[in-house]
């Protein structure tokens, strides 16, 4: 069984794919729940992406956090390596600690956060499954 696909030099993992389709779906999905509020979507969004951003960043950077003979041996290196645990929490805490300070500084309503990220996490877990699911059976 297949794990990634290559186009040219580029090999993306089918996971990136089913990830990219459930963000897509999730953005469409909290567009159409929170549209009533559209200063409070626009700054949500941009809030939740930036989020994801820094989650990212941290997640690879944090490979030179804990592994810092890496910065003399090859720091390149690092942006080839796959994080394990200590990368993933690193990275969940500092993406959190960013949508609350995002949180307390824009004083938004809880009732719309609990909103958002409760339908975001519920409707992003969905849909990677299914069309992980769907993927599977298909091939």
């Amino acid at each position: 069984m297949l794990n990634a696909v290559q186009l040219g030099p580029f090999i993306i993992k089918y996971t990136w794919i089913y990830g990219f389709i459930a963000l897509i779906i999730t953005y469409y999905l909290l567009k159409k729940l929170l549209g009533g509020n559209e200063d409070f979507l626009q700054e949500f969004l941009d809030a939740l992406v930036n989020s994801l951003f820094i989650g990212v960043l941290s997640f690879k950077g944090s490979i030179l956090l804990y592994r810092p003979e890496l910065l003399k041996t090859n720091p390149l290196g690092a942006f080839y390596l796959s994080g394990g645990g200590k990368e993933w929490l690193t990275a969940t805490v500092l993406a959190c600690l960013y949508l609350v300070w995002k949180t307390k500084k824009s004083q938004w309503p809880s009732k719309l956060i609990g909103t958002g990220i409760i339908y975001g996490l519920v409707t992003f877990i969905t849909t990677f499954w299914l069309v992980r699911t769907l993927f599977l059976l298909i091939i």
